[in-house]
């Protein structure tokens, strides 16, 4: 790791977490450190990024009328991707680029059997995911021109492809096909339970709690609850910056009664991972003193050496970085 005009640059992916005990940067990726990545990375989305799109539709005639029905793809938005990337790799551990083309004289059946011109242009992108120590794979998104949205679609499509091949998502092309019925805007009456083997661990481990027991009762206002406090007590602990960091950033709110059931047990996840990191900061502090870890917080720009005023993950990381350093160093001198 080194410094380049104040910003922090890695020879190898930052580690997966702020409560790592091997904090340090060797320059290589260990056999450990890629089985790490290789987990995180291939972990399904939390059930609430996902979303479904009618692909395909079908009508035949009942007794009470014709019934639409509509084939139905999983996806998850492309800010589920990158949040995963920074998440395990940090915001500057990996890139993307995109090359934009636009392809001339396709012909677009759809629009010939609308009396409309046959041919038709597409926007072709090319993205390209860079993992930095790791590597790059590229994907390919194409949409048709006479979509206002086609530049946009695309990009999304091709950066999902290129994340797939280092098993982000990859999970997502193997739903079977799921027909439903259709509203009368075409839109899905109902959309399909996850199965087990797409679900994170946390989300598993929460459905067993939830599962009826022999009188069908479920415990999910008791374990709701029960996580809920939790959460509160942890926020009080990494302070008022970092708790509202990790609501927003993994809840979308911030305040903890507001999150949703279903977000509360990864929020509580990162809160606990956040406070082991505190801990380890309030060890190193004590080894260095008030004095000085109060000079590291002017020297990082921080508002103040209170808790309250570390922003984010990032921001913790590399105060804990710089104060278990100087901690190791006089250590190391003592001795």
């Amino acid at each position: 790791m080194e410094q380049i005009n104040g910003v922090t640059t890695y020879a190898s992916p930052p580690r997966i977490s702020a409560s790592d005990e091997n904090s340090g940067d060797s320059g290589a990726v260990t056999v450990e450190r890629l089985a790490q990545i290789r987990e995180r990375l291939t972990e399904p989305f939390d059930p609430g990024e996902i979303k479904w799109r009618v692909t395909a539709t079908s009508t035949k005639q009942t007794k009470q009328g014709p019934l639409k029905r509509g084939q139905l793809a999983a996806y998850a938005d492309p800010r589920a991707y990158t949040d995963r990337l920074n998440e395990v790799f940090g915001e500057w551990g990996w890139t993307r680029d995109y090359d934009v083309e636009v392809a001339h004289n396709f012909e677009r059946r759809a629009l010939a059997e609308k009396n409309k011109p046959a041919a038709c242009a597409k926007i072709v992108v090319v993205s390209k995911v860079t993992v930095l120590g790791l590597g790059s794979h590229t994907g390919v998104g194409e949409e048709w021109a006479d979509d206002e949205n086609a530049a946009t679609r695309a990009e999304a499509q091709a950066f999902k492809r290129a994340c797939s091949c280092f098993g982000l998502g990859r999970y997502l092309y193997d739903f079977e096909s799921t027909w439903v019925d259709l509203d009368q805007s075409g839109r899905p009456v109902h959309t399909p339970n996850l199965p087990d083997w797409a679900l994170p661990g946390y989300a598993k481990r929460e459905a067993q709690r939830l599962a009826p027991n022999k009188r069908g009762q479920t415990r999910h206002n008791i374990v709701e609850q029960e996580t809920l406090a939790k959460v509160r007590e942890l926020c009080k602990k990494v302070g008022h910056s970092l708790s509202r960091f990790v609501l927003k950033k993994h809840a979308g709110v911030t305040e903890p009664g507001k999150v949703g059931f279903a977000k509360l047990t990864i929020v509580f996840e990162r809160l606990t991972d956040i406070a082991k990191g505190i801990d380890r900061l309030r060890k190193a502090t004590e080894a260095i003193g008030e004095q000085r870890y109060a000079a590291i917080c002017r020297e990082m720009n921080l508002a103040s050496e209170s808790v309250d005023d570390i922003p984010d993950r990032v921001a913790l990381k590399n105060l804990l970085t710089r104060v278990e350093a100087e901690a190791s160093g006089q250590t190391a001198a003592a001795s």
